[in-house]
């Protein structure tokens, strides 16, 4: 009799591991708007007190050090993120492209394995017939917002709570960090003491708007807090992957729009729960279209062979720190300005960037494009108020008027150490010792081209 119920209680204690191992998780995924992955506080920000939450979080979780975007504006981010593919394969690899009719998102791949799959906030993306996400009200969908926008958490609780035995996902996309600068409580921050990056001109506008710029990101923080909390008041905290992400590089000249680091480069922290709720912090290099092969695969489902994404359940589960050799990105600014076209690779430690237009003249019609004709709606943003501020002086500042030829003008190659110059203010195209590298970086960008059937370029 005693062997009977010891037999049992194994057998059920089995049972409830397979069953706790194999339990499809809930997904949440938490998206900035324009922040700098090295403005967040576990990213090595140097103006404190920004991002508790998310720190925290990290601590908790995995915190990816080389997670990439591969295209650095709003749209081709998100059709990246939502369909694992990349902006070649998918269509939107220019600002408000649609994605191309008949790819399947997140919504078809999840829905397929009985998830329900809901969104709030911005949106950003089309077709409607490749997006059919539950919106769900509550969060501003307007990037442009003025002022703080409010927020109401109702529709997301009402939805996460729906029915307990269906799984869900849920995307939280914020309006924070994305300009105009005007929400939040910039006073937390003296803009005569703040760090700013080495790649903006330090005016008086900068230093006001980038202490602007930090009060957004508060924001978004906090309702990275706001939904952990809300997990935890209802019991889903402990079968919810959570997943924080920052979208692109700031909106402000050198970041967004732009191959460099500061614009591709993406904060991204994930805590799992069982089996996958591991510890640790990764340099394995990943990319924004390998997040969708993970939901699939963590919810049970077969990755389709065609996505351009990985799945990172086997880095999760085992920390590996590899995952891809190179990350790859592009940027196609025709509906921005002046015609103007880059592509770029990085293996983690080195970046090579192709830059081609004519005269190698570089323009995005929000900030300077009145320098070539273009006309903007709205004469009043803050980034142009703050490029204005650089052209000013650049007329008497030698410092200043070398980063504004930065920002304008770029030679036809640029290759960067990432490690000793993140900001990649160091051209080393010149320095015969790289040609080695060079050469590689240039062999694996044109391999990436030619699968992606990208032809804009042919390198020589």
């Amino acid at each position: 009799m005693k062997k009977h119920k010891l037999s049992i209680i194994i057998l059920l204690f089995i049972s409830c591991k397979i069953f706790g191992q194999t339990k499809q998780p809930n997904f949440l995924i938490i998206l900035g708007d324009d922040i700098n992955a090295r403005d967040i506080g576990c990213y090595g920000a140097e103006n404190k007190n920004t991002t508790p939450n998310i720190d925290k979080l990290a601590s908790e979780g995995v915190l990816f050090k080389n997670m990439f975007v591969s295209e650095a504006i709003c749209a081709p981010t998100r059709a990246e993120l939502f369909t694992g593919l990349t902006p070649n394969n998918n269509g939107c690899n220019v600002n408000h492209a649609a994605t191309k009719e008949g790819t399947l998102s997140i919504v078809q791949h999840l829905n397929k394995l009985g998830y329900r799959v809901g969104l709030t906030g911005k949106m950003h993306f089309r077709p409607e017939s490749v997006y059919p996400f539950e919106i769900i009200e509550g969060f501003t969908k307007n990037a442009n917002y003025n002022g703080t926008p409010p927020e109401d958490w109702d529709g997301v609780s009402e939805f996460i709570n729906r029915d307990k035995n269906q799984p869900f996902c849920l995307i939280i996309c914020s309006v924070h960090a994305h300009a105009p600068w005007n929400a939040g409580d910039s006073s937390l921050w003296d803009p005569n003491t703040i760090v700013l990056p080495k790649h903006l001109v330090d005016t008086k506008e900068t230093r006001e708007y980038f202490t602007e710029y930090l009060a957004e990101i508060k924001l978004f923080d906090e309702q990275v807090g706001n939904a952990r909390n809300l997990l935890k008041k209802n019991n889903l905290d402990s079968n919810t992957a959570l997943i924080v992400l920052d979208e692109n590089g700031a909106g402000m000249p050198g970041g967004k729009w732009t191959t460099y680091d500061i614009g591709v480069r993406s904060a991204c922290i994930m805590k799992w729960p069982k089996p996958y709720n591991n510890k640790f912090v990764t340099n394995a290099i990943t990319q924004y279209c390998d997040i969708l092969p993970t939901l699939i695969e963590a919810a049970g489902g077969e990755v389709p062979s065609n996505l351009d994404g990985k799945s990172l359940l086997p880095l999760l589960k085992e920390n590996n720190t590899k995952h891809r050799e190179y990350a790859y990105f592009l940027y196609n600014n025709t509906k921005e300005g002046p015609d103007y076209k880059m592509r770029a690779v990085t293996d983690g430690k080195f970046k090579l960037i192709w830059n081609k237009s004519e005269n190698n003249l570089y323009a995005i019609r929000v900030i300077n494009g009145f320098d070539f004709g273009y006309v903007d709606k709205m004469e009043d943003r803050h980034v142009r108020k703050m490029y204005l501020s650089w052209l000013a002086k650049a007329g008497y500042d030698e410092d200043a008027s070398k980063i504004v030829q930065r920002y304008r003008k770029h030679p036809d190659f640029e290759l960067y150490n990432l490690n000793d110059d993140p900001e990649e203010m160091v051209n080393l195209i010149d320095r015969q010792e790289f040609n080695a590298k060079v050469n590689e970086l240039k062999n694996a960008l044109m391999a990436h081209m030619k699968n992606q059937e990208d032809s804009f370029y042919t390198i020589n």
